[in-house]
């Protein structure tokens, strides 16, 4: 199946996001913050964002840099501070270079199904 980087400073969260995609069948590797070549190859990568509709440089930054390392891939940004999720086409999206947002906590059947959607056009492309 598909390999996803989860990067989550939030230990319980990042272990029950993981628990998720790798009981759909995916290769989960998670991190705590983002560290360059840990992760050889992803194709989604799932990262949180703490002020997603800041003009947050360091969030700008991390996006950037895992765009350089995995730029085949996905990349959906988690947020506590959304109050609703946000497709590509969002202002906050497009303005971080993400391909969806979503409000967090989010239930089981939203993370996977925009995970689903993310791999599928990813194969699309």
């Amino acid at each position: 199946m598909s390999k996803i980087l989860v990067i989550e400073e939030d230990a319980a969260m990042r272990v029950l996001i993981s628990e998720w995609l790798a009981g759909e069948g995916h290769h989960v590797h998670s991190l705590p913050r983002y560290e360059p070549a840990l992760c050889a190859t992803a194709d989604l990568v799932i990262l949180d964002f703490p002020h997603p509709r800041s003009r947050d440089l360091e969030s700008k930054r991390t996006v950037q840099a895992v765009h350089a390392a995995y730029p085949k891939a996905s990349v959906i940004g988690i947020s506590t501070r959304l109050g609703r999720s946000l497709g590509s086409k969002s202002d906050a999206a497009r303005a971080l270079g993400v391909d969806r947002l979503l409000a967090k906590p989010c239930t089981r059947d939203e993370l996977v199904g925009s995970v689903a959607t993310m791999l599928q056009s990813h194969e699309i492309r």
